[in-house]
Protein backbone atom coordinates (compact mmCIF):
# COMPACT_ATOMS: atom_id res chain seq x y z
CA UNK A 1 0.00 0.00 0.00
CA UNK A 2 1.78 3.73 -1.06
CA UNK A 3 0.46 6.81 -0.23
CA UNK A 4 2.89 9.73 -1.67
CA UNK A 5 2.75 13.54 -2.54
CA UNK A 6 5.33 14.16 -4.83
CA UNK A 7 5.46 10.17 -6.07
CA UNK A 8 8.32 8.34 -5.06
CA UNK A 9 9.47 5.80 -7.60
CA UNK A 10 8.27 2.37 -7.50
CA UNK A 11 11.91 0.74 -6.98
CA UNK A 12 10.64 -2.86 -8.11
CA UNK A 13 10.36 -1.66 -11.20
CA UNK A 14 14.25 -0.28 -11.72
CA UNK A 15 14.38 -4.50 -12.48
CA UNK A 16 13.86 -4.08 -15.76
CA UNK A 17 17.17 -1.84 -16.33
CA UNK A 18 19.13 -5.26 -15.03
CA UNK A 19 17.79 -6.99 -17.57
CA UNK A 20 18.26 -4.15 -20.26
CA UNK A 21 14.76 -3.12 -20.97
CA UNK A 22 14.71 0.53 -20.43
CA UNK A 23 12.29 2.37 -18.73
CA UNK A 24 10.26 5.79 -18.26
CA UNK A 25 9.76 8.17 -15.67
CA UNK A 26 5.97 7.99 -16.16
CA UNK A 27 5.83 3.91 -15.22
CA UNK A 28 8.16 4.47 -12.13
CA UNK A 29 6.16 6.79 -10.49
CA UNK A 30 3.03 5.20 -11.78
CA UNK A 31 1.22 9.06 -13.04
CA UNK A 32 1.77 11.53 -15.44
CA UNK A 33 3.61 13.84 -13.80
CA UNK A 34 2.49 18.01 -14.38
CA UNK A 35 4.83 19.72 -12.47
CA UNK A 36 3.10 22.81 -12.05
CA UNK A 37 0.09 21.48 -10.40
CA UNK A 38 2.09 20.51 -6.93
CA UNK A 39 4.88 22.91 -7.79
CA UNK A 40 4.45 26.03 -5.86
CA UNK A 41 4.21 29.20 -7.29
CA UNK A 42 5.42 32.21 -5.48
CA UNK A 43 5.46 30.20 -2.46
CA UNK A 44 1.53 28.82 -3.39
CA UNK A 45 0.88 25.36 -4.17
CA UNK A 46 -1.77 25.49 -7.09
CA UNK A 47 -4.07 23.06 -5.49
CA UNK A 48 -4.27 25.37 -2.84
CA UNK A 49 -5.15 28.09 -5.40
CA UNK A 50 -7.67 26.50 -7.37
CA UNK A 51 -8.70 24.22 -4.54
CA UNK A 52 -9.29 21.10 -7.42
CA UNK A 53 -7.05 18.62 -9.35
CA UNK A 54 -7.90 16.05 -11.84
CA UNK A 55 -5.79 13.25 -13.16
CA UNK A 56 -6.13 10.19 -15.33
CA UNK A 57 -3.81 8.06 -12.80
CA UNK A 58 -4.37 9.67 -9.10
CA UNK A 59 -7.24 10.57 -6.95
CA UNK A 60 -6.96 13.61 -5.08
CA UNK A 61 -9.04 15.36 -1.73
CA UNK A 62 -8.24 19.06 -0.91
CA UNK A 63 -9.29 20.29 2.85
CA UNK A 64 -8.79 23.35 4.10
CA UNK A 65 -10.11 25.48 7.20
CA UNK A 66 -9.48 28.36 9.09
CA UNK A 67 -9.58 26.41 12.35
CA UNK A 68 -7.23 24.05 12.23
CA UNK A 69 -4.64 21.97 10.24
CA UNK A 70 -7.15 18.42 11.57
CA UNK A 71 -10.14 19.89 10.40
CA UNK A 72 -8.20 20.19 7.24
CA UNK A 73 -7.25 17.08 7.17
CA UNK A 74 -10.52 16.11 7.47
CA UNK A 75 -12.14 17.71 5.16
CA UNK A 76 -9.13 16.42 2.40
CA UNK A 77 -10.28 12.87 3.33
CA UNK A 78 -14.10 14.02 3.31
CA UNK A 79 -13.29 15.34 -0.27
CA UNK A 80 -11.45 11.97 -1.55
CA UNK A 81 -13.77 9.86 -0.01
CA UNK A 82 -16.77 11.50 -2.30
CA UNK A 83 -14.18 11.28 -5.35
CA UNK A 84 -13.80 7.56 -4.88
CA UNK A 85 -17.40 6.39 -3.61
CA UNK A 86 -18.15 5.34 -7.48
CA UNK A 87 -15.46 3.44 -8.09
CA UNK A 88 -15.43 1.89 -4.75
CA UNK A 89 -19.37 0.85 -5.05
CA UNK A 90 -18.53 -0.56 -8.57
CA UNK A 91 -15.78 -2.43 -7.38
CA UNK A 92 -18.14 -4.07 -4.37
CA UNK A 93 -20.72 -4.49 -6.63
CA UNK A 94 -18.15 -6.32 -9.04
CA UNK A 95 -17.35 -8.62 -6.08
CA UNK A 96 -20.94 -9.21 -4.78
CA UNK A 97 -21.52 -10.09 -8.09
CA UNK A 98 -18.19 -12.88 -7.91
CA UNK A 99 -19.69 -14.16 -4.97
CA UNK A 100 -23.09 -14.27 -5.13
CA UNK A 101 -23.23 -18.51 -4.98
CA UNK A 102 -21.99 -17.68 -1.65
CA UNK A 103 -23.85 -14.78 -0.23
CA UNK A 104 -27.36 -14.39 1.06
CA UNK A 105 -30.04 -13.12 -1.38
CA UNK A 106 -30.39 -10.01 -0.14
CA UNK A 107 -26.73 -9.03 0.16
CA UNK A 108 -25.98 -5.64 -0.68
CA UNK A 109 -23.44 -3.02 -1.25
CA UNK A 110 -23.98 -1.54 2.23
CA UNK A 111 -23.87 -4.49 3.99
CA UNK A 112 -20.08 -4.78 2.41
CA UNK A 113 -18.27 -1.22 2.92
CA UNK A 114 -18.35 2.02 4.14
CA UNK A 115 -16.86 5.33 4.09
CA UNK A 116 -14.14 4.43 7.00
CA UNK A 117 -13.11 1.47 4.70
CA UNK A 118 -12.44 3.84 1.97
CA UNK A 119 -9.92 5.70 3.83
CA UNK A 120 -8.00 2.89 5.17
CA UNK A 121 -4.33 2.98 4.95
CA UNK A 122 -4.87 7.19 3.09
CA UNK A 123 -2.65 9.42 4.62
CA UNK A 124 -2.24 13.32 4.12
CA UNK A 125 0.03 13.70 1.37
CA UNK A 126 0.90 17.90 1.36
CA UNK A 127 -0.02 20.40 3.66
CA UNK A 128 0.27 24.29 3.24
CA UNK A 129 -0.69 27.24 5.67
CA UNK A 130 -1.60 30.38 3.87
CA UNK A 131 -0.56 33.97 4.96
CA UNK A 132 -3.84 34.40 6.25
CA UNK A 133 -3.74 31.79 8.57
CA UNK A 134 -5.79 29.15 6.71
CA UNK A 135 -4.75 25.01 6.77
CA UNK A 136 -4.98 23.61 3.72
CA UNK A 137 -4.85 19.49 3.02
CA UNK A 138 -4.02 17.25 0.50
CA UNK A 139 -4.06 13.28 -0.52
CA UNK A 140 -3.02 12.15 -3.57
CA UNK A 141 -3.22 7.97 -3.95
CA UNK A 142 -2.59 6.22 -7.59
CA UNK A 143 -6.03 4.84 -9.05
CA UNK A 144 -4.59 1.64 -10.12
CA UNK A 145 -3.14 1.32 -6.28
CA UNK A 146 -5.93 2.29 -4.93
CA UNK A 147 -8.00 -0.52 -6.50
CA UNK A 148 -6.12 -2.98 -5.68
CA UNK A 149 -6.13 -2.09 -1.84
CA UNK A 150 -10.49 -1.76 -2.24
CA UNK A 151 -10.69 -4.96 -4.13
CA UNK A 152 -8.22 -7.14 -1.36
CA UNK A 153 -10.07 -5.20 1.26
CA UNK A 154 -13.56 -6.28 0.10
CA UNK A 155 -12.68 -9.48 -0.66
CA UNK A 156 -11.24 -9.96 2.94
CA UNK A 157 -14.64 -8.13 4.25
CA UNK A 158 -16.45 -10.72 2.03
CA UNK A 159 -14.82 -13.89 2.83
CA UNK A 160 -15.63 -12.70 6.52
CA UNK A 161 -19.18 -12.10 5.93
CA UNK A 162 -19.35 -15.40 3.75
CA UNK A 163 -17.51 -16.92 6.75
CA UNK A 164 -19.49 -15.21 9.07
CA UNK A 165 -22.64 -16.48 7.03
CA UNK A 166 -21.49 -19.96 7.07
CA UNK A 167 -20.89 -20.27 10.98
CA UNK A 168 -24.63 -18.43 11.05
CA UNK A 169 -26.07 -21.08 8.74
CA UNK A 170 -24.02 -23.91 10.74
CA UNK A 171 -25.31 -22.71 13.87
CA UNK A 172 -28.87 -22.77 12.25
CA UNK A 173 -28.31 -26.19 11.05
CA UNK A 174 -27.18 -26.81 14.42
CA UNK A 175 -30.18 -25.79 16.52
CA UNK A 176 -32.76 -27.21 13.63
CA UNK A 177 -30.49 -30.50 13.95
CA UNK A 178 -30.97 -30.37 17.95
CA UNK A 179 -34.41 -29.24 17.91
CA UNK A 180 -35.17 -32.65 15.34
CA UNK A 181 -33.79 -35.14 17.75
CA UNK A 182 -35.16 -32.88 20.45
CA UNK A 183 -38.23 -33.83 18.66
CA UNK A 184 -37.22 -37.49 17.52
CA UNK A 185 -36.87 -38.05 21.67
CA UNK A 186 -39.94 -36.96 22.85
CA UNK A 187 -41.56 -38.30 20.08
CA UNK A 188 -40.01 -41.58 21.26
CA UNK A 189 -40.66 -40.69 24.90
CA UNK A 190 -44.87 -40.31 23.91
CA UNK A 191 -44.76 -43.27 21.65
CA UNK A 192 -42.83 -45.15 24.66
CA UNK A 193 -45.83 -43.84 27.30
CA UNK A 194 -48.37 -44.77 24.59
CA UNK A 195 -46.90 -48.26 23.76
CA UNK A 196 -46.70 -48.70 27.69
CA UNK A 197 -50.46 -47.80 28.01
CA UNK A 198 -51.45 -50.22 25.29
CA UNK A 199 -49.32 -52.89 27.04
CA UNK A 200 -50.72 -51.82 30.16
CA UNK A 201 -54.40 -52.10 28.32
CA UNK A 202 -53.65 -54.89 26.70
CA UNK A 203 -52.38 -56.81 29.93
CA UNK A 204 -55.81 -55.61 31.85
CA UNK A 205 -57.67 -57.51 28.63
CA UNK A 206 -55.88 -60.50 28.76
CA UNK A 207 -56.32 -60.27 32.64
CA UNK A 208 -59.89 -60.04 31.59
CA UNK A 209 -60.35 -62.46 29.40
CA UNK A 210 -58.51 -65.16 31.53
CA UNK A 211 -61.06 -64.12 34.67
CA UNK A 212 -63.84 -64.45 31.84
CA UNK A 213 -62.24 -67.44 30.45
CA UNK A 214 -61.76 -68.72 34.52
CA UNK A 215 -65.98 -67.60 35.26
CA UNK A 216 -66.85 -69.73 32.35
CA UNK A 217 -64.58 -72.54 33.52
CA UNK A 218 -65.98 -71.99 37.37
CA UNK A 219 -70.09 -71.66 35.27
CA UNK A 220 -69.63 -74.58 33.34
CA UNK A 221 -68.03 -77.00 36.47
CA UNK A 222 -70.71 -75.58 38.73
CA UNK A 223 -73.67 -76.22 35.71
CA UNK A 224 -72.32 -80.02 34.90
CA UNK A 225 -71.45 -80.64 39.00
CA UNK A 226 -75.19 -79.14 40.26
CA UNK A 227 -77.09 -80.40 36.47
CA UNK A 228 -79.55 -81.97 38.52
CA UNK A 229 -80.64 -79.41 40.71
CA UNK A 230 -80.77 -76.57 37.92
CA UNK A 231 -83.27 -78.88 36.32
CA UNK A 232 -85.09 -78.26 39.76
CA UNK A 233 -88.28 -75.69 39.51
CA UNK A 234 -89.02 -74.67 43.21
CA UNK A 235 -92.48 -75.45 44.63
CA UNK A 236 -94.63 -72.60 45.19
CA UNK A 237 -95.45 -73.45 48.95
CA UNK A 238 -93.45 -73.69 51.79
CA UNK A 239 -94.78 -74.48 55.08
CA UNK A 240 -97.71 -71.45 55.22
CA UNK A 241 -96.37 -68.90 52.77
CA UNK A 242 -96.09 -69.16 48.78
CA UNK A 243 -93.03 -68.73 47.01
CA UNK A 244 -92.41 -66.57 43.97
CA UNK A 245 -93.05 -69.69 41.73
CA UNK A 246 -96.48 -70.33 40.41
CA UNK A 247 -97.84 -74.10 39.79
CA UNK A 248 -97.85 -75.92 36.68
CA UNK A 249 -101.08 -77.21 35.99
CA UNK A 250 -104.37 -74.85 36.11
CA UNK A 251 -106.31 -75.93 39.45
CA UNK A 252 -104.25 -77.11 42.66
CA UNK A 253 -105.64 -77.57 46.43
CA UNK A 254 -103.90 -78.68 49.15
CA UNK A 255 -105.45 -79.64 53.00
CA UNK A 256 -103.70 -79.86 56.38
CA UNK A 257 -104.90 -82.56 59.28
CA UNK A 258 -103.86 -82.87 62.35
CA UNK A 259 -103.36 -86.73 63.37
CA UNK A 260 -103.12 -85.93 66.74
CA UNK A 261 -106.75 -84.75 67.39
CA UNK A 262 -108.07 -85.70 64.11
CA UNK A 263 -109.01 -82.06 63.39
CA UNK A 264 -108.59 -80.45 59.84
CA UNK A 265 -106.12 -77.23 60.41
CA UNK A 266 -106.30 -75.80 56.90
CA UNK A 267 -107.96 -75.79 53.09
CA UNK A 268 -106.67 -74.10 50.31
CA UNK A 269 -107.69 -74.34 46.47
CA UNK A 270 -106.38 -72.12 43.57
CA UNK A 271 -105.98 -71.86 40.19
CA UNK A 272 -103.56 -70.44 38.19
CA UNK A 273 -102.98 -69.17 34.31
CA UNK A 274 -99.66 -68.23 32.89
CA UNK A 275 -97.53 -66.71 35.32
CA UNK A 276 -100.87 -65.53 38.04
CA UNK A 277 -102.49 -67.56 40.15
CA UNK A 278 -105.14 -66.85 42.85
CA UNK A 279 -106.12 -68.64 45.80
CA UNK A 280 -108.32 -68.87 48.98
CA UNK A 281 -107.43 -70.54 52.46
CA UNK A 282 -109.37 -71.21 55.39
CA UNK A 283 -107.77 -71.81 58.60
CA UNK A 284 -109.13 -73.63 61.64
CA UNK A 285 -108.40 -74.61 65.33
CA UNK A 286 -109.92 -77.85 66.45
CA UNK A 287 -111.79 -77.93 62.63
CA UNK A 288 -113.62 -74.63 63.59
CA UNK A 289 -112.67 -72.19 61.12
CA UNK A 290 -111.30 -68.79 62.81
CA UNK A 291 -108.96 -67.39 59.71
CA UNK A 292 -109.96 -66.89 55.83
CA UNK A 293 -107.69 -65.49 53.46
CA UNK A 294 -107.58 -64.52 49.81
CA UNK A 295 -104.25 -63.95 47.75
CA UNK A 296 -103.67 -63.01 44.51
CA UNK A 297 -99.72 -63.13 43.07
CA UNK A 298 -98.29 -62.56 39.88
CA UNK A 299 -94.69 -63.85 38.97
CA UNK A 300 -93.25 -60.60 37.77
CA UNK A 301 -89.30 -62.59 37.19
CA UNK A 302 -89.36 -65.88 36.14
CA UNK A 303 -86.47 -67.72 36.98
CA UNK A 304 -83.33 -65.36 35.29
CA UNK A 305 -79.66 -66.79 35.62
CA UNK A 306 -77.35 -69.87 34.87
CA UNK A 307 -76.71 -71.00 38.39
CA UNK A 308 -78.00 -68.69 40.80
CA UNK A 309 -81.69 -68.65 39.08
CA UNK A 310 -83.81 -66.24 40.59
CA UNK A 311 -87.28 -65.45 40.74
CA UNK A 312 -89.75 -62.67 42.07
CA UNK A 313 -93.40 -62.03 42.90
CA UNK A 314 -95.78 -59.59 44.57
CA UNK A 315 -99.31 -59.62 45.32
CA UNK A 316 -102.39 -58.86 47.53
CA UNK A 317 -104.30 -60.48 50.35
CA UNK A 318 -106.65 -60.46 51.83
CA UNK A 319 -107.36 -61.91 55.32
CA UNK A 320 -109.87 -62.14 58.35
CA UNK A 321 -107.51 -62.59 61.30
CA UNK A 322 -109.50 -64.10 63.75
CA UNK A 323 -113.35 -65.04 64.07
CA UNK A 324 -114.87 -63.55 67.13
CA UNK A 325 -115.52 -65.68 70.34
CA UNK A 326 -119.16 -65.11 69.03
CA UNK A 327 -118.94 -66.53 65.83
CA UNK A 328 -116.66 -69.52 66.69
CA UNK A 329 -119.15 -70.14 68.89
CA UNK A 330 -122.27 -69.78 66.55
CA UNK A 331 -120.11 -72.13 64.41
CA UNK A 332 -119.85 -74.88 66.52
CA UNK A 333 -123.28 -75.04 66.94
CA UNK A 334 -125.02 -78.50 65.47
CA UNK A 335 -125.30 -77.38 61.39
CA UNK A 336 -123.06 -74.07 62.01
CA UNK A 337 -120.93 -74.68 58.99
CA UNK A 338 -124.11 -73.74 57.65
CA UNK A 339 -124.25 -70.25 58.25
CA UNK A 340 -120.30 -69.64 57.43
CA UNK A 341 -121.07 -67.02 55.22
CA UNK A 342 -123.54 -64.92 57.46
CA UNK A 343 -120.31 -65.08 59.95
CA UNK A 344 -117.95 -64.28 57.78
CA UNK A 345 -119.91 -61.31 56.33
CA UNK A 346 -120.25 -60.38 60.29
CA UNK A 347 -116.21 -60.61 60.07
CA UNK A 348 -115.86 -58.56 57.42
CA UNK A 349 -117.69 -55.36 58.93
CA UNK A 350 -115.23 -55.59 62.00
CA UNK A 351 -112.42 -53.65 61.24
CA UNK A 352 -109.94 -55.15 63.54
CA UNK A 353 -110.66 -58.63 61.57
CA UNK A 354 -110.62 -57.66 58.36
CA UNK A 355 -107.57 -55.94 56.46
CA UNK A 356 -105.56 -56.54 53.27
CA UNK A 357 -102.03 -56.09 52.56
CA UNK A 358 -99.65 -56.31 49.51
CA UNK A 359 -97.08 -58.66 49.89
CA UNK A 360 -93.18 -59.94 47.79
CA UNK A 361 -91.79 -63.00 47.83
CA UNK A 362 -88.70 -63.75 46.39
CA UNK A 363 -86.47 -67.22 45.59
CA UNK A 364 -83.05 -68.01 44.33
CA UNK A 365 -81.25 -71.33 43.69
CA UNK A 366 -78.18 -72.26 45.63
CA UNK A 367 -76.46 -75.01 43.84
CA UNK A 368 -73.47 -75.77 45.12
CA UNK A 369 -75.83 -76.31 48.78
CA UNK A 370 -78.94 -77.44 46.81
CA UNK A 371 -80.81 -74.97 48.41
CA UNK A 372 -83.40 -72.98 47.22
CA UNK A 373 -83.82 -69.78 49.60
CA UNK A 374 -86.62 -67.71 50.11
CA UNK A 375 -87.95 -64.54 51.76
CA UNK A 376 -91.87 -63.70 51.96
CA UNK A 377 -92.71 -60.14 53.24
CA UNK A 378 -96.49 -58.88 54.41
CA UNK A 379 -97.87 -56.56 56.72
CA UNK A 380 -98.95 -59.60 59.32
CA UNK A 381 -95.28 -61.55 58.91
CA UNK A 382 -91.73 -61.61 57.89
CA UNK A 383 -90.45 -65.18 56.82
CA UNK A 384 -87.33 -66.82 55.71
CA UNK A 385 -86.76 -70.09 54.42
CA UNK A 386 -85.03 -72.40 52.79
CA UNK A 387 -85.20 -75.72 50.80
CA UNK A 388 -82.85 -78.41 50.67
CA UNK A 389 -82.96 -81.34 48.38
CA UNK A 390 -80.78 -84.21 49.51
CA UNK A 391 -81.25 -86.39 46.35
CA UNK A 392 -81.18 -84.36 43.65
CA UNK A 393 -79.56 -86.42 41.49
CA UNK A 394 -80.98 -89.54 42.17
CA UNK A 395 -84.45 -88.50 43.02
CA UNK A 396 -84.46 -84.77 41.99
CA UNK A 397 -87.34 -82.58 44.15
CA UNK A 398 -88.69 -86.11 45.36
CA UNK A 399 -87.75 -85.14 48.85
CA UNK A 400 -86.90 -82.33 50.27
CA UNK A 401 -86.24 -80.67 53.51
CA UNK A 402 -87.81 -77.36 54.60
CA UNK A 403 -86.96 -74.73 57.27
CA UNK A 404 -89.08 -72.14 57.95
CA UNK A 405 -88.22 -68.77 60.84
CA UNK A 406 -91.02 -66.24 61.04
CA UNK A 407 -91.11 -63.52 62.64
CA UNK A 408 -94.94 -62.14 63.26
CA UNK A 409 -96.07 -58.56 63.70
CA UNK A 410 -99.70 -59.43 64.10
CA UNK A 411 -100.94 -60.83 67.53
CA UNK A 412 -103.88 -62.44 65.79
CA UNK A 413 -101.33 -65.12 63.80
CA UNK A 414 -99.33 -66.04 66.95
CA UNK A 415 -99.95 -69.40 68.54
CA UNK A 416 -101.27 -69.67 71.89
CA UNK A 417 -98.23 -68.96 73.87
CA UNK A 418 -97.58 -65.41 71.73
CA UNK A 419 -94.62 -66.15 70.51
CA UNK A 420 -93.21 -63.45 67.73
CA UNK A 421 -90.57 -65.28 66.29
CA UNK A 422 -91.26 -69.04 65.22
CA UNK A 423 -89.48 -71.68 63.49
CA UNK A 424 -91.09 -74.47 61.38
CA UNK A 425 -89.64 -77.33 59.23
CA UNK A 426 -91.28 -79.98 57.36
CA UNK A 427 -90.17 -82.66 54.64
CA UNK A 428 -92.22 -82.76 51.51
CA UNK A 429 -92.24 -85.86 49.53
CA UNK A 430 -93.71 -85.91 45.92
CA UNK A 431 -95.01 -89.03 44.92
CA UNK A 432 -96.33 -88.19 41.53
CA UNK A 433 -94.65 -84.76 40.00
CA UNK A 434 -96.75 -82.50 39.11
CA UNK A 435 -100.14 -84.38 40.35
CA UNK A 436 -99.75 -85.75 44.01
CA UNK A 437 -97.21 -84.44 46.99
CA UNK A 438 -97.43 -84.74 51.22
CA UNK A 439 -95.96 -83.17 53.74
CA UNK A 440 -95.08 -83.84 57.39
CA UNK A 441 -94.13 -80.16 59.23
CA UNK A 442 -94.29 -79.08 62.60
CA UNK A 443 -95.65 -75.84 62.69
CA UNK A 444 -96.27 -72.87 65.10
CA UNK A 445 -93.99 -74.40 67.92
CA UNK A 446 -97.03 -76.60 69.29
CA UNK A 447 -97.92 -79.10 66.40
CA UNK A 448 -97.51 -81.54 63.69
CA UNK A 449 -99.13 -81.49 60.43
CA UNK A 450 -100.21 -84.03 57.86
CA UNK A 451 -100.31 -81.77 54.45
CA UNK A 452 -101.93 -83.47 51.16
CA UNK A 453 -101.64 -81.48 47.82
CA UNK A 454 -103.35 -82.32 44.56
CA UNK A 455 -102.95 -80.91 40.75
CA UNK A 456 -104.51 -81.21 38.21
Amino acid sequence: MIAWGNPYPDTTKFDRSVHGRPFELEEIIGTTVIDDILTPQNGTPTWVTTGELSSDTLYYGIGSSTESQDAADNNARLSFAQHVEVSVQSIATQQIEENKDRLEENYSYESLVSTNMNLRSVKITARHISPDSSYHSLISYGKSTYHRLVTQEIQISLEANIRQQELAHQATEALRADSLRHKITMDSLALGRKQAVIDSLDHILKMEEARIRQEQDRVELIKSQSAAFLRIKPRYELIDVPTASTPRTWIYASGRWNPDTEDIRQIKAGISMWLISAEANIWATESVIDQTDFLLKLQVLPERGEIYKVSLAFGLVDYLSAFSIENRTRLQEEGGYKKLISIVEDELKDPYAHNSSFFVTGTVGLPQMNNHLSMYIDKRKISLANIWYPFPRNMGDAISIISQLDYISSEYYRNQFGDEIQWQFGIRLIASPDRFATMISYEDHEVWMLNFEFQY
